[in-house]
């Protein structure tokens, strides 16, 4: 199962202590008046909102564990500082970056299908312009033409290349050139980029790039007949689910207590 594009990034505020807000000042009053619960509340929330994120990030691994080329999903948490007149907030903000670590190649019966060895991906031909992949799980149509599995035409270097479907063998060579018989049908187009982290991830192995990226030629060396496996280990995923578990658990047990101080605390006033 693939996964859509998302929303990379969470963010919650919490009110960092300082001068008490008059009632009526701004929704929340009861907390606003007890800083230290108000601000251990927005923490708890942050908290579980970053584990959130965290725990999309884990699932999305986990189901692509054997997803040829699949890239896996880390999540980095930072903590920023917002001025509000007399008093700061803070956030805390979850960002979901991808993996471009190289995966393990694996051995494959299709001479169509293609791994890249270093940083790089393949171009393909979609309706809606240029993509990016590392999964070469390629095939050729019966009019000759490569194409990906969701039947995107695979770009090439210059001018498209068309293999007949009853010819000789075809070979491939480290840089991308292809062969049928004695002669050269063209060279695939591999490409890379500047900052690869600043793809657009659109699901199904698929990247796309924005117009200010800086395309960069690709040193990747061309497998034929081998895939890329996915770089995610499913033993290092459940154990980093766990961790975020009781993460997610520790700051709801948090917030529990704080609400349960917050009410003897009105029950008292």
């Amino acid at each position: 199962m693939h996964r859509g594009p998302e929303d990379p990034s969470g963010t919650i505020r919490r009110q960092r202590p300082g001068r008490p807000q008059e009632a009526g000042s701004a929704p929340g009053i009861g907390f606003a008046s007890v800083p230290s619960v108000s601000n251990g509340l927005y923490s708890g929330v942050g908290a579980m909102r970053v584990a959130e994120r965290r725990l999309e990030a884990i699932a999305a691994n986990l189901a692509n564990i054997e997803t040829p080329a699949y890239k896996r999903d880390t999540t980095t948490v930072r903590a920023f500082r917002l001025p509000r007149g007399e008093r700061d907030d803070t956030g805390l903000a979850a960002h979901r970056r991808t993996d471009f670590t190289q995966g393990e190649l694996q051995p494959s019966s299709s001479p169509f299908h293609l791994a890249l060895s270093g940083p790089g991906f393949f171009a393909v031909e979609a309706p809606a312009g240029e993509l990016y992949t590392r999964n070469g799980t390629f095939h050729v149509d019966a009019a000759g033409v490569l194409q990906s599995a969701e039947g995107f035409p695979v770009a090439w270097a210059s001018r498209s290349g068309t293999i007949d479907p009853i010819g000789p063998p075809v070979t491939i060579a480290a840089d991308g050139t292809v062969r049928q018989g004695p002669g050269a049908i063209g060279s695939l187009r591999l490409v890379d980029f500047d900052d690869p982290g600043a793809l657009a991830r659109l699901g199904g192995g698929y990247f796309r790039a924005d117009g200010a990226l800086r395309e960069t030629s690709s040193a990747a060396e061309v497998h034929q007949g081998a895939l890329e496996r996915s770089n995610a280990s499913a033993v290092d995923e459940l154990v980093a689910m766990i961790q975020v578990q009781r993460s997610f658990e520790g700051a709801a047990r948090l917030m529990q207590m704080i609400d349960q101080s917050y009410r003897r605390l009105t029950q008292a006033g």
